[in-house]
């Protein structure tokens, strides 16, 4: 009963997580790739002409608008929903949405993920003293550009999260996952902007049954000396 109550708590919390990193989840399980669906010229959507011009609240914008610019968009803003100050800082959180959402989605966004955010902190236990331990990490696997015009577009981030905190008797211990995120960008005040974001399950790659976790030491440890991914535009 003690290992399966662990286990769901687990799954509970890291569902959360997954909802606040994805703004909503289908239920189709992994989606089905359409003919039309066109990669783009690198994961992550950083290919020549993609790049973004500048920073605004810590997140690259001014983007090309071109099918690459909306791939590089739609990763580094999903990128940015998946820090732990954007978990644990309301006002950093708000800052990041006014800068990467449509005007139109901009209010619903903020109280949905206001909401996630707090049931998530209370879930994994985060307290002002284990909150500078807390793992969110995330990193863009490859993107898919569904559908493209110069006014909308709609790409597909495959991406794995890292989620936990590694703590002794921690609610959630550092778990991985692999998502596939589908944004809605459309084109508005010079930019790509987030209309809509949704999340399906995997593709989820297998994992070697001789494998072990790292000890709470060792994920704390890797959490200070290594830095987060950088942004990929």
């Amino acid at each position: 009963m003690k290992i399966g109550a662990v286990i769901f708590g687990v799954v509970l919390a890291l569902g959360m997580a997954l909802t606040l990193f994805g703004g909503g989840k289908n239920g189709s399980g992994t989606p089905q790739t359409p003919a039309d669906s066109t990669p783009t010229s690198q994961a992550g959507g950083s290919g020549p002409g993609a790049k973004a011009s500048s920073v605004k609240s810590g997140v690259p914008v001014g983007y090309p608008r071109t099918k690459d610019g909306a791939a590089a968009a739609a990763v580094n803003y999903q990128m940015a929903r998946s820090s732990p100050g954007y978990f644990t800082d309301p006002a950093l959180r708000h800052q990041v949405l006014k800068t990467v959402m449509t005007s139109s989605a901009l209010s619903q966004q903020e109280a949905q993920d206001d909401q996630t955010a707090k049931g998530l902190m209370a879930s994994l236990g985060v307290t002002e003293q284990t909150a500078p331990d807390m793992v969110m990490r995330s990193a863009s696997l490859g993107t898919s550009v569904r559908s493209y015009s110069e006014d909308t577009a709609t790409v597909r981030v495959w991406m794995s999260e890292v989620v936990g905190v590694p703590t002794e008797n921690s609610k959630m211990p550092v778990s991985g996952t692999w998502s596939t995120y589908t944004l809605i960008l459309q084109w508005q005040d010079g930019d790509w902007k987030v209309a809509t974001i949704d999340l399906a399950d995997g593709p989820t790659p297998l994992v070697a049954p001789d494998d072990s976790a790292s000890s709470t030491d060792d994920m704390r440890l890797a959490n200070k000396e290594f830095e987060a991914p950088r942004y990929a535009g």
